[in-house]
């Protein structure tokens, strides 16, 4: 994605994702060059399936079938003939390479996979060993790569062969129909494609067939319009339904997906025109303002909340080898090991996350505390990741080893084991929205960025940059590659980077972008709107030497969030580690957070300015005594503000009342003045906690009566529907008397 996808704004960050963002106009392309592909995948019970399939699939409708069946190496297979039978379309048992053709039927052989290439399907030997073999997830896989958004069809079977690779064909565009499990002789295939989510349709298989007649013509004229809407921005009418269409979608979700990439929205909304049989994006427009459910699909869709364990299996092999050690080498019993996944949908990867870091913990006989951060805007996916729970399926895509050790058989599918579980915490959070995690080890955010423009990307490395420590790592997907100026690569095959060093100056203007100035789609939201007044030279000198001599400073809304920083403000910031929150008590570090909420609360409630005693604070590993000064300020629209200035000790005289300057002052004399001064803002910050306490029991008092009070309303209407309970049974009985 958080995928992060990613917004009120842009959302979020989805660990989406094809392979390679390189094929995705090239198999647009092909799409419309070549016959629509219908991949078919069955087992045990299919034949029957299939014979009543192809008795009602159309036959002149420029579709290309082919047919992947679990077959018995031993023996000749009688498929061809067998559906030849059925269809008036040839039939043909692929047995090295043949061109694609449409209204023709291809079957797979004996102890052969078949896959798609350009324009063609391959038969090939197996890679794995009998027992292992999954024949049908890999011919989606290559359909998906290949033919971008063509159609699977899961019927009849036994096992979840099929389950993960309808997946990818989502992800790529495409639809995925399953027969009825109610009707079919072994209902475990199709049950297993529908538990992931991604199935569009599911029907009685004789009413599949006849659908795909109607989607292939709902798909020729969709893609006309797809190719006049990207290639052609003259089409007016097709330009401004697509601007409502995304325009209605922010109205109604807060999320503004205007900086996706125009031709990734259009496939995504295109999926949708072909689920309902729409054929143009104005009808669309209408029927979306008529059906609010519809909005959500929308959304769902183009957040495309689909991911795999382990996915890339030789890009997790590479960060287990390369990169999770360098993790471990540096660092320190007393601290954790923290990562960050945003767009994280249903959690897949988050855990594949947690399992290599635990598996090098083991190796080392280590035993730090790993915490692994998974965040998204998608609630279903979010409550799917907390359960934990996957279908038989996953079987496909984690090693037996790891299936023993980190998860638990439950029912037909299975659980993330309970030591998993706690080490990974889930989170509703946009990446182009709300403060980032930071001091992080490690971040994965795969597939995500391939989705956003070039503007947006820029902005996400800014953010991913933020988030991680010094000589942190970042894992990518494979068509994405980080900012060389920002991150240098480690294992530039596999997406694996380290973060260069900030410069001082940066830190504190990424602290002010992320923190004050949430992006939009427009960029970065200025706190103040309308249009940017000229500066004058003289002016913006003026404000620069300000901004030096100043100390630095933070202002604050009266719902505690921070609505701008001053340039050096920065250092003074630490997030705590869990969920983000806007709360500026919980943003600063550590050590100011109580002598914060003290003075924002006699700031607010009491309107006086607060001076703290000063605060030991540690700053790039040095000790320095801090000196919180609140002062709060209303504007003339009535709004109440506050600002926060962070003055170091060395200005403690002047606001303390120091000897005069030309006095020799008697240190011991000095020493006392200063402890008599920290004692009365002690005692101050005391009475002053007793009264937001006592305001705070005040406020809990009333609430309880409240709360009493209600009760009792409660407790008036049950005795009300009790009494109109006893009058509806006399009524009754009187009923049935009459009845009788």
């Amino acid at each position: 994605m958080e995928h992060d996808g990613s917004s009120s704004s842009v959302p979020s960050d989805r660990p989406a994702r094809i392979e390679a963002a390189g094929n995705r106009s090239r198999v647009a392309d092909a799409a419309d060059l070549s016959p629509a592909v219908v991949g078919i995948g069955a087992s045990a019970g299919g034949v029957e399936a299939l014979q009543a399939f192809f008795q009602c699939a159309p036959s002149d409708a420029d579709l290309a079938f082919v047919v992947v069946l679990h077959l018995s190496p031993e023996h000749r297979s009688q498929l061809p003939s067998i559906l030849s039978s059925k269809t008036a379309m040839p039939v043909v048992q692929v047995s090295d390479t043949v061109p694609l053709r449409g209204n023709q039927v291809y079957v797979v052989p004996p102890d052969r996979q078949l896959r798609i290439a350009d324009g063609r399907v391959d038969a090939l030997p197996f890679d794995e060993p009998r027992g292992h073999r999954t024949p049908i997830d890999h011919f989606f896989r290559s359909l998906a790569e290949k033919h971008g958004d063509g159609f699977a069809v899961v019927l009849s079977g036994g096992g979840s062969d099929g389950a993960s690779g309808v997946k990818a064909i989502k992800e790529a565009g495409g639809l995925i129909l399953a027969q009825d499990p109610a009707e079919a002789a072994y209902d475990s295939m199709p049950r297993a494609a529908i538990s992931t989510g991604a199935v569009d349709l599911v029907l009685p298989v004789r009413d599949l067939a006849a659908k795909l007649g109607e989607l292939a013509r709902a798909k020729r004229h969709i893609h006309a319009q797809i190719r006049a809407a990207v290639h052609d921005r003259t089409n007016v009418d097709a330009d401004a339904a697509i601007t409502r269409i995304l325009s209605h979608l922010h109205s109604r979700t807060g999320h503004d997906f205007s900086r996706y990439k125009r031709a990734t929205v259009l496939r995504r909304i295109a999926r949708r025109l072909q689920v309902h049989r729409i054929e143009t994006f104005g009808e669309y427009l209408a029927f979306l303002r008529q059906n609010a459910e519809e909005v959500r699909a929308l959304f769902d869709e183009l957040l495309i909340s689909v991911t795999t364990f382990f996915r890339d299996p030789d890009a997790w092999t590479a960060l287990a080898q390369r990169v999770i050690p360098l993790v471990f080498e540096t660092w320190e019993p007393s601290a954790k090991i923290r990562a960050w996944v945003p767009g994280c949908a249903t959690g897949e990867e988050a855990y594949s996350l947690a399992i290599v870091l635990l598996e090098e913990a083991r190796q080392r006989d280590l035993w730090p505390e790993v915490q692994v951060f998974a965040t998204d805007l998608d609630g279903d996916s979010l409550v799917t990741a907390r359960q934990a729970r996957y279908p038989l399926a996953i079987e496909n895509e984690i090693s037996d080893e790891r299936l023993r050790e980190f998860f638990r058989k439950e029912g037909d599918g299975y659980r993330v084991s309970q030591e998993m579980r706690d080490r990974v915490m889930f989170a509703s959070h946009s990446l182009f929205r709300d403060p980032p995690f930071s001091r992080l080890d490690l971040v994965s955010c795969r597939n995500l960025l391939i989705y956003l423009d070039r503007d947006l990307q820029n902005q996400v490395f800014e953010v991913l940059r933020y988030a991680l420590k010094p000589n942190g790592y970042l894992f990518l997907g494979a068509a994405e590659s980080a900012e060389p100026a920002h991150f240098h690569a480690i294992d530039k095959k596999h997406r694996l980077y380290q973060v260069r060093a900030m410069s001082g100056d940066e830190v504190p203007r990424l602290s002010r972008i992320l923190l004050a100035e949430p992006m939009v789609s427009g960029g970065l939201a200025s706190t103040v709107e309308g249009p940017t007044p000229k500066v004058l030279p003289t002016e913006a000198a003026h404000r620069r030497i300000l901004e030096e001599l100043a100390p630095p400073s933070i202002l604050i809304g009266e719902d505690r969030t921070a609505l701008n920083l001053s340039e050096s403000a920065g250092r003074f910031l630490q997030p705590s580690a869990g969920p983000l929150a806007r709360d500026v008590t919980a943003l600063v570090r550590p050590e100011l957070r109580d002598e914060l909420r003290s003075a924002l609360f006699r700031a607010f409630d009491r309107g006086e300015s607060t001076v703290s005693p000063p605060v030991s604070v540690a700053i790039d590993g040095a000790a320095k005594n801090i000196i919180l000064h609140v002062r709060p300020k209303k504007r003339p629209s009535g709004e109440r503000m506050a600002v926060v200035m962070f003055i170091e000790d060395h200005r403690v005289p002047d606001l303390v009342g120091a000897v005069d300057s030309g006095a020799v002052p008697d240190p011991n004399t000095q020493v006392v003045r200063r402890l008599e001064v920290q004692l009365q803002q002690m005692q101050e910050a005391l009475r002053t906690s007793r009264e937001e306490s006592n305001a705070t029991t005040e406020e809990l008092r009333a609430a309880n009566e409240e709360l009493q009070s209600i009760n009792e309303e409660y407790r008036s209407t049950a005795e009300e529907l009790e009494t109109s309970k006893e009058e509806l049974q006399s009524i009754n009985e009187e009923l049935e008397t009459v009845n009788n």
